[in-house]
């Protein structure tokens, strides 16, 4: 029978550690530079299996960026070495879908759509790198099994059933060792106190500016926004239908849905009034009393017709493929107006989610009838999808859908939100860049015309210029992930807090290292332990981050719905931990030194 000590070992070994275990074993042996209790002298890498590992990361994702180094330190610590590659939107996008990597530098999509929408659209190898990182996971669990339990679990309408259907689900990914959870992000919004009312969005880039005031000076207000990637560089073709250029806080100026997505995960009235959900048959229906009086920004109004042109276009059989990354394109079956000029949706089967998704910011929105080409009525061939030449359906794994359809986009972008288009001055020298974007409150807006008379987005080539912007009083904002680094916050915060005001949201979403299954090294789940654990997020998060971000070890925030579980063994850093798992010289020693 083994002794206690190498039957910790051996628990070690198998990646199932207890706490306790890991305490007592610590207390054996803890690594030093003088050798450890039992006079063993520290590891080294000359001790570790030489291995290399492919590592992508965003351009422009300036927090990515700025770990890139210590991360590479920390697992050269235990012999395996990376290879690097900081590629655009676009190469990063193919080499994510051709799974062309072992360690991808991913985000958790945060507050609405973790963890279910994020978690579904593993399903598209273009949407997520969580597609092919599935790949090879540990017998029974295949990436088809867990894709059904995400589906399924989905489809239920009990609390207790549905909260007992993730805890499994997360339990799953979490002992297959495929996230390395690095830090939860919070945004930060740095304002000038010439302004109050300024609250962090209920999502990520969604920058509610409806309720801010102003204190004194103009009432035009100019804004660096933080987008997905990174500082401001367009707006793109203000299409709420489809994606990427497209940016989500403009849809959140512009346009609304029938609900919306508020505080704590609450669903709120917008274009609709109250709603009444039913079972139905197999399904559900939905009934939404429509919102009345409220008019587009070009004086049209909004009606229960209005409602179901848009949804002709964004559910169109050929369109709606490109948006499967969620469930609900999938699941409605039918949507019509009723006698009463009531909105009805009908779902083929139940589903939880349904509200919460009629929440986001695209691309289930409403533009007036009057922004469709020839009326609305040719979903086929006069499409408001975006045309190809203007991004489209996005990377080329989607150019088949052209065959079925013809994008034509949207006449302008007109909707019913608080700030309405202006006007915008683009960059000659590419015709690309956006240099400024102005938009006007919307005065007829139902909610109440927003104190904010103008609203001007800012285009500045780096996050120094930003800084000074907004000490010369060129610029009133600079909100969320992108516009400043981390230590530009912080002065702001500590150096300029007589002129600025700094604030913070809660978490949103989880930075996250994706390591692939079903490529070596990482297709070994020793190996993908040894990396986790040989990570030390705590002082990159503290010097690169100065307590702006947060250090996380599971996938989801606990904020978000159904993931405020405790998972174990927990993914923190261990350097001991991760040498037994990829440094057999030093695990010989280590088995040499127990006494039998």
């Amino acid at each position: 029978m083994p002794t206690p000590r190498l039957a910790s070992l051996l628990l070690l070994l198998a990646g199932s550690l207890l706490p306790a275990d890991a305490d007592t074993l610590e207390e054996e042996s803890a690594i030093t530079g003088s050798g450890g209790g039992l006079g063993i002298p520290a590891f080294s890498p000359d001790d570790c299996r030489p291995l290399s590992v492919d590592f992508i990361v965003k351009e422009g994702d300036p927090h990515a960026s700025a770990v890139v180094d210590e991360i590479t330190r920390d697992l050269a610590a235990i012999g395996i070495s990376v290879n690097t590659s900081e590629v655009d939107r676009e190469m990063w996008g193919e080499l994510m879908s051709q799974g062309a990597f072992n360690m991808f530098m991913s985000k958790t999509w945060g507050a609405p759509y973790d963890p279910h929408s994020y978690a579904t659209s593993w399903r598209q190898a273009t949407a997520n790198a969580h597609h092919v990182a599935l790949e090879n996971l540990t017998a029974p669990l295949t990436r088809e099994s867990l894709m059904s339990k995400i589906e399924a679990v989905q489809k239920e309408l009990d609390q207790s059933k549905i909260a007992k259907g993730w805890g499994e689900i997360l339990r799953d990914v979490h002992g297959e060792a495929f996230n390395v959870p690095l830090w939860g992000e919070r945004a930060p919004y740095v304002f000038n106190r010439r302004l109050t009312g300024v609250l962090p969005g209920n999502q990520l880039w969604a920058y509610d500016l409806n309720d801010v005031r102003i204190l004194s000076g103009s009432a035009n207000v100019t804004v660096a926004p933080g987008t997905t990637n990174g500082l401001f560089q367009s707006v793109g073709p203000l299409n709420p239908h489809l994606y990427f250029p497209n940016e989500l806080f403009v849809n959140n100026w512009i346009y609304e849905g029938l609900v919306r997505y508020g505080k704590d995960g609450a669903i709120e009235p917008a274009l609709a009034t109250e709603w009444e959900v039913t079972n139905n048959g197999d399904g559900q229906r939905a009934v939404f009393t429509l919102r009345e009086g409220v008019k587009f920004h070009d004086g049209s109004s909004w009606n229960c017709s209005v409602a179901k042109l848009n949804f002709d276009h964004v559910l169109n059989p050929t369109v709606k493929e490109r948006h499967l990354w969620y469930g609900l394109p999938e699941i409605i079956s039918s949507w019509s107006c009723d006698a009463e000029g009531r909105f009805v949706i009908e779902t083929s089967a139940p589903y939880y989610p349904l509200l919460q998704e009629l929440g986001y910011l695209r691309p289930l929105v409403m533009t007036a009838a009057s922004a469709f080409a020839e009326g609305g009525t040719k979903t086929d061939t006069h499409n408001s999808c975006t045309p190809q030449s203007e991004g489209g359906f996005g990377p080329e794994k989607w150019n088949h859908l052209y065959e079925n359809v013809t994008c034509v986009g949207l006449k302008a972008p007109i909707g019913t939100g608080p700030f309405k288009f202006v006007s915008k001055e683009v960059d000659p020298a590419d015709n690309t860049t956006d240099l400024s974007v102005l938009f006007a409150r919307n005065e007829a807006y139902w909610g109440g015309a927003p104190a904010i008379e103008f609203l001007e987005v800012k285009y500045f080539n780096d996050t120094d210029a930003v800084e000074a912007a907004l000490l010369s009083g060129d610029l009133d904002m600079a909100l969320g992930i992108g516009p400043l680094t981390s230590s530009q916050v912080r002065n702001f915060e500590t150096k300029h807090s007589g002129t600025f005001e700094t604030i913070r949201s809660d978490v949103f979403q989880n930075t996250v290292i994706v390591l692939n299954t079903g490529m070596a090294p990482t297709d070994d789940i020793n190996v993908r332990k040894a990396i986790i654990h040989a990570i030390n997020k705590a002082p990159m998060v503290e010097e690169e981050f100065f307590g702006l971000n947060q250090v996380v070890s599971q996938l989801f925030p606990k904020s978000a719905p159904f993931s405020d579980i405790n998972l174990f063994p927990q993914w923190d850093y261990d350097l001991e931990k991760a040498a037994l798992l990829n440094c057999p010289g030093y695990l010989e020693r280590r088995l040499a030194a127990i006494p039998w």
